[in-house]
């Protein structure tokens, strides 16, 4: 680093300290409140959870509860309060609180379902699937089982295909594209763990069945600075803990997938194991059901250890590996373009919430690994190994509305590929660290503010990059508001990177690497505006516009020979859209209808070195979502309908045979081969036709005094649409997405 750049953040890290020591005396003088609220069964932590006190003059100060079911609430003078606690779908909880001077006191609050009839606008409210705001969409585990799939259980990865702005390029891969980002800037995280290939080999799955999700915030961009290393979007999904009042579990069978899920209670109230386990049968079955090879083995196994160490700590154990294997592409010859790979991912928290301090602290270390194997012919076998390892120790000011969070982190990634296609095999490791800080504020009941700031550095010879973001709530009536207007802005930075080689088409193998130093390093701006407006107490319209100027993007250059590249050139990118959601929630009915208007542009030498502007392979430009669901005593009927205009590719003009030049006396000449060359048009012109699929889900559920049992009969496809999936412009073969599929599934619970 400059010696002028080094100066420049010598003072970082006091600033921070300073920040943070600041809010301290003011409310060092006077009473806290710390906590966690859970489900009074299965100790589950609620997030969102309104608790507050009020004073005998009636003055109230009050919070919600985060993702760990964790409040804090500060500032309490000395005298008598009543505590409240209430969520929807649950009887509230009531205690009355005696404070002296500078007194702490903690509570741990478990609430009960409710077991009375709620008033209808409250199970409306209830009915809601998540919460948005400027990008960002907070996925409860309720809303999974939404949408449809060709099994009696949920997962999140079905769900997110419903989200306007997220593309995938078919029903099996497991790519995602989000607002213009491609896979590889995407962050995904399973309990503070990088999951770097996180979707399954059949697009329906993820590494996140619904069973162990307890939230999913969903950020299709302007993320905060606790994030980064990514510059398009982040899904971070936080697990549930086990029970740990009794033993509970479920078993499903279904013609894709057989799922296992087990509770157990280790030490009653304290310590609990979550475990779930599933593996993919379709491969075995579908010759008969179908009457054609499904190619594809996948599953998972996930475990969490989970234990109150005290009433102000907690540690928690968590473990994933997943697989999948299978011919995407379908060709006749199984020994060519075959798909392998792996996920192992691990890491450990450590949460304390002290009762003499405002300051929550969690220490983390986490693991993850990605093996990928890719076999484009029977001779041509490529791999890409990336293994890294990361720390973070957070703290978090929890003063009423108003919240600071600090965090220091470091990691070392290794990489280790062979990308094929006349790119040379690298291997290479890189160390990272930086801190970043977060603040929620709220001046008055109407706005609230949360500014952020990141700074990392890199071991690989970059200079350090430094990541503002802003998010802003405004509520121009403050509670009472039916509308509200948020907006988001960051700059981000990605110093890791994936390679991978359009020429293959559908295959997921990806090379991970640092990217390289003549590049520059990836960067990404975001604009995000977005309004919500509740019409009805049943209906609510949303509309959200984007922006993300991409810079520093590696792309391949075509190469006339076939299967190789020429390398990778430096594009950059621009992305804008606007999503409109119309949602109505009613006991018995809701409905959900989604439009995204999207164009995705690059920009930079393609083929030669004048400067070219072409549309992305997954440049989708019109996306349709349209789910029905009907409750009616224990039938629940399902209907999802999914549109979504062409992607984009490069037409193949034809091919041509170059022979060698050789010595004219040489007869040997006459009979020697030459090598074969292909001649494209212009890059990604044409569009493959339009996506769209119908699939339908009726389930009856069934209930018995230790067990619950669920029957589900599905349809995938429903009205048989041939979807193209790929086009091998060398061979001429057509590989259609998946066909109209029955599903019978069965599921068994203990509650």
């Amino acid at each position: 680093m400059p010696d002028d750049a080094g100066r420049r953040w010598r003072g970082f890290p006091v600033l921070l300290v300073v920040l943070l020591g600041l809010p301290v005396p003011a409310y060092g003088q006077w009473g806290r409140l710390s906590g966690r609220v859970s489900d009074g069964r299965d100790d589950r932590p609620l997030a969102g959870v309104h608790v507050f006190v009020e004073d005998a003059a009636g003055a109230r100060n009050g919070t919600t509860t985060d993702a760990g079911g964790f409040f804090r609430l500060a500032g309490l003078r000395p005298g008598r309060y009543v505590f409240t606690a209430s969520f929807i779908g649950y009887d509230s909880y009531t205690d009355t609180l005696t404070f002296t001077f500078g007194q702490e006191r903690h509570l741990a609050v478990r609430l009960m379902p409710a077991t009375t009839e709620l008033e209808e606008i409250v199970v409306e409210t209830e009915q809601r699937p998540d919460r948005r705001q400027a990008g960002l969409t907070t996925i409860p585990p309720s809303a999974l089982a939404r949408v449809p799939l060709p099994d009696v259980t949920y997962d999140l990865a079905g769900y997110l295909l419903t989200l306007p702005g997220f593309v995938a390029p078919g029903d099996r891969g497991g790519q995602l594209f989000v607002r213009g980002g491609t896979p590889t800037q995407n962050l995904v995280l399973l309990d503070g763990m990088t999951i770097y290939q996180p979707f399954h080999i059949v697009g329906f799955y993820s590494a996140f069945p619904a069973d162990i999700v307890a939230y999913a915030d969903v950020y299709a961009g302007g993320f905060g600075a606790r994030y980064g290393n990514r510059i398009s979007s982040v899904i971070d999904v936080g697990t549930r803990n086990g029970n740990k009042q009794r033993i509970t579990g479920a078993v499903s069978l279904a013609p894709f997938l057989s799922t296992l899920r087990l509770e157990l209670p280790l030490v009653r109230n304290r310590v609990s194991v979550l475990a779930s386990v599933r593996e993919s049968v379709i491969e075995r079955i579908s010759p008969e059901l179908l009457g054609r090879e499904l190619p594809f083995r996948f599953g998972d196994r996930f475990l969490k250890f989970h234990a109150f160490l005290n009433q102000t700590s907690s540690f928690s154990a968590t473990l994933l590996q997943t697989f999948d294997e299978g011919n995407i592409a379908g060709a006749a010859d199984t020994g060519q373009r075959f798909s392998v790979w792996r996920n192992r991912a691990y890491g450990a928290r450590y949460l304390y919430l002290p009762a003499e301090s405002a300051v929550m602290t969690q220490a983390a270390v986490y693991g993850s690994r990605l093996q990928s194997r890719y076999r484009l012919t029977s001779d041509d076998e490529r791999h890409a190994d990336v293994e890294h390892f990361n720390a973070e120790i957070l703290f978090a000011y929890l003063l009423g509305s108003t919240q600071l969070h600090f965090g220091l982190f470091g990691g070392s990634t290794r990489f280790d590929f062979d990308l094929g296609g006349g790119v040379p095999a690298r291997r290479e490791n890189v160390t990272s660290g930086g801190a970043f800080l977060e603040a929620r504020l709220e001046p008055s009941r109407r706005l609230r503010l949360e500014p952020g700031l990141r700074l990392e550095a890199f071991s690989s010879g970059t200079d350090p990059t430094l990541g503002p973001r802003l998010r802003l709530r405004w509520l121009p009536r403050g509670s009472a508001s039916r509308q509200q207007f948020n907006l988001a802005w960051g700059l981000y930075h990605q110093q890791t990177v994936g390679f991978t080689n359009e020429q293959d088409v559908t295959d997921v193998f990806t090379a991970w690497t640092a990217t390289p130093a003549r590049n520059g390093i990836p960067r990404a701006m975001h604009v995000i505006a977005g309004w919500q407006r509740r019409l009805a107490p049943w209906l609510e319209l949303s509309l959200e516009a984007y922006v993300k100027d991409l810079k520093n993007l590696s792309f391949p250059r075509f190469s006339t020979t076939l299967n190789e590249l020429e390398g990778f050139t430096r594009v950059d990118g621009l992305a804008r859209g606007l999503d409109v959601r119309l949602e109505l929630a009613r006991p018995a009915l809701y409905a959900m209808l989604a439009y995204g208007l999207a164009a995705v542009t690059y920009e930079g030498p393609l083929r030669d070195p004048a400067t070219e502007r072409f549309a992305p392979p997954h440049d989708r430009r019109h996306q349709i979502h349209a789910l029905v669901e009907v409750t009616r005593g224990a039938y629940r009927l399902t209907l999802l309908w999914q549109f979504g205009s062409g992607l984009p590719f490069t037409q193949i003009d034809g091919y041509y045979e170059r022979l060698p030049i050789t010595d004219p006396d040489d007869r040997t000449a006459l009979t020697r081969r030459g090598t074969t060359f292909v001649a494209r048009g212009e890059p990604y012109r044409a569009r493959l036709p339009a996506y769209h699929r119908l699939d339908v889900a009726l389930r009856r559920t069934f209930t018995f005094a230790r067990a619950a049992a669920t029957l589900q009969l599905g349809l995938v496809n429903a009205y048989d649409r041939a979807n193209i999936f790929q086009y091998n412009t060398f061979s001429g073969e057509r590989v259609d997405q998946l066909p109209l599929i029955p599903s019978l599934g069965l599921k068994v619970e203990l509650p």
